[in-house]
């Protein structure tokens, strides 16, 4: 009898029954988790980084999940792209499809926004590209890429192939 003869008696405040029971519980919780994640389908969604949006496959409603390859950033500036933003969709095709026409959209706006500026700037170029090649033709190396990228993008905006020459 320790508590007889003046000892002290340690007893111990966990109830080991209650921590058996809460041990038990918690690898069920465990298993069950691990069951419901494993169980729910993969969704794709966008989520907005970088100033634009990325597409990401994930499961739980978008809690994990990683960029899906090759679509890790999609340059987006429409206003319209962000409300798909934590969308979910069964495909890939699903997602993109929803997001093509918003971006098709936004970039013949831009175009035919700028297109008249584009203009005037293919006029002063018509007189200013001719010069850059001449002086390419007569030995002037500093010139090369301009020359190219000019003849390049004033095939693009007068829709007149063939005005680049190659020497």
């Amino acid at each position: 009898m320790q508590g007889a003869t003046g000892e002290q008696v340690v007893v111990s405040g966990i109830n080991r029954g209650l921590l058996k029971k809460g041990s038990i519980a918690l690898l069920v919780l465990i298993v069950l988790g691990a069951l419901v994640l494993f169980s729910t389908p993969a969704r794709y969604y966008f989520r907005a980084e970088q100033g634009g949006l990325s597409l990401c496959k994930g499961r739980l409603w978008g809690f994990i999940g990683s960029a899906v390859e090759g679509y890790g950033h999609i340059p987006v500036a429409a206003p319209e792209a962000r409300e798909l933003v934590g969308k979910a969709y069964d495909t890939v095709e699903e997602a993109l499809s929803e997001l093509r026409p918003i971006v098709e959209r936004a970039a013949k706006e831009g175009l035919a926004a700028v297109a008249e500026q584009e203009k005037a700037l293919a006029e002063a170029y018509r007189t200013v590209l001719p010069n850059v090649q001449g002086a390419l033709l007569l030995g002037v190396t500093d010139y090369e890429t301009r020359a190219d990228a000019m003849a390049r993008w004033m095939e693009v905006v007068t829709g007149k192939a063939g005005s680049r020459r190659t020497h």
